[in-house]
């Protein structure tokens, strides 16, 4: 397919590469030449702003024709639709679609509007409550995928026999994050001693942790076993993130120069995909995820190039700079702490495109749908509406041919202090993306 723009920039680009190679599996090629578009054969796109007799038509709202960052609200109505699905940037009736669809993509994959001055949470994270697929309701839908196969299926209709889309299969990818590797183990004598005193603590959690130091119970998140066994019987292999950054208020983890620690780490990093867990504190400091991913590699002994923010602390673009400064080329930080769904409105992993240098990056973005604690802690779901929420959101993640991805805790596995039923709820959700 030729397709027609008078403006060739970075943003077009980067969604036409995503749209027609990444989604729709079509060749393409664009040009800025009109006279080439009109003498041209072939399957052919007029993206522009003024028609061209006789070349379907695609109007162009102009986003991707800007290099800055400014409010698009003007452009965001809501109320219009496309076959039924919400859509925003309006064309003209001339144009093949009611709205601006690269526009429109571009936007959301871009994460544009967090880009913009928001009120952020106590956690200075974006909530979901702030973003438009929320207030104009398609937080549960991956609106890009489904607009992509309508547009697919509408091309097939205009060239028929030149034009071939062809769609993904679905697939699954369970994620562990190990925030804190044991409940009471291994935390030493004065971290120990702190919890044992610490007050508010009834006499049985106290009774339960003399029992797990003395090695008569199971410390609650030694969970590690368990996982394995679910995982090897249900056929997947989960991909760890750890947390080896320094104790803080909000990073309770053992210290990565623990031994048992480390050896925990090395024996999942022998059998399974690693990634770093970048501590709370390196949120505003890219050079202490840099030392965090040294201490990783050290105690793994390989190249870590996954990564997923500890609190989902996201902040557009610098928590995806930091992670190119530290060559770490894969994150799975997209998705709300809040709310389940599609925060990026995509079911695909894509590459992060930086709006303040406007430009392509390699960093492979992996949105993730469920987690663990968004569903007890936040939507206050139970083990039984947990699976009915994550079976919903699969199903639309299939039906577009996308990858689902889960984020759990070992704690989870632990049926204790409120996780009790929780195993159960992650061993459907793996029956669930088993079947056929």
């Amino acid at each position: 397919m030729l397709i027609y723009s008078p403006d060739i920039s970075p943003r077009l680009k980067y969604t036409l590469n995503l749209v027609f190679q990444t989604l729709l599996h079509v060749d393409f090629q664009v040009t800025d030449i009109k006279d080439e578009l009109i003498s041209y054969e072939g399957a052919r796109l007029n993206y522009s702003r003024e028609e061209i007799e006789g070349i379907p038509f695609l109007e162009a709202q102009g986003l991707l024709f800007e290099d800055g960052i400014s409010n698009q609200e003007d452009k965001i109505q809501d109320g219009l639709s496309w076959d039924e699905l919400p859509a925003f940037f309006p064309a003209r009736s001339a144009s093949i679609l009611p709205f601006d669809l690269f526009a429109a993509v571009f936007y959301l994959v871009s994460r544009y509007e967090e880009y913009l001055p928001f009120e952020a949470d106590e956690h200075q994270r974006f909530h979901s409550s702030l973003s438009l697929a929320s207030k104009m309701g398609f937080l549960e839908e991956p609106l890009v995928d489904q607009w992509l196969m309508k547009f697919g299926k509408l091309l097939e209709s205009l060239f028929p026999g030149a034009i071939k889309t062809k769609q993904a299969y679905f697939t699954f990818k369970p994620t562990i994050d190990i925030d804190n590797a044991w409940a009471f183990k291994h935390k030493g004598f004065w971290r120990t001693l702190g919890s044992v005193l610490r007050p508010g603590q009834n006499m049985e959690t106290r009774n339960f942790r003399y029992q797990v130091l003395r090695a008569k119970q199971q410390d609650p998140f030694d969970q590690y076993q368990k996982m394995e066994s679910i995982h090897a019987e249900y056929g997947y292999l989960p991909c760890f993130f750890f947390l080896v950054g320094p104790y803080g208020k909000y990073d309770k983890n053992i210290s990565p120069r623990k031994k048992h620690f480390r050896k925990l780490i090395g024996e999942i990093a022998g059998r399974y995909d690693t990634g770093l867990h970048p501590s709370y504190a390196s949120f505003s400091d890219p050079k202490a995820i840099e030392q965090e991913k040294i201490i990783l590699k050290q105690i793994t002994g390989r190249e870590i190039r996954n990564s997923r923010q500890h609190y989902l602390r996201l902040r557009f673009p610098l928590s995806y700079q930091a992670l190119l400064k530290a060559e770490i080329f894969n994150d799975y930080s997209m998705g709300y702490a809040d709310r389940s769904g599609f925060r990026a409105s995509i079911s695909q992993s894509f590459n992060f495109f930086d709006l303040i240098n406007n430009k392509t990056t390699a960093l492979r973005v992996f949105p993730f749908q469920v987690m663990d604690t968004g569903l007890r802690d936040y939507e206050k779901c139970n083990p039984e509406q947990a699976i009915e929420r994550i079976k919903i959101l699969m199903e639309k993640t299939r039906a577009v041919g996308g990858t689902f991805i889960s984020l759990w805790h070992n704690e989870s596995f632990s049926e204790w202090s409120g996780w009790e039923g929780w195993t159960k709820v992650y061993q459907e959700m793996l029956a669930l993306a088993g079947k056929k």
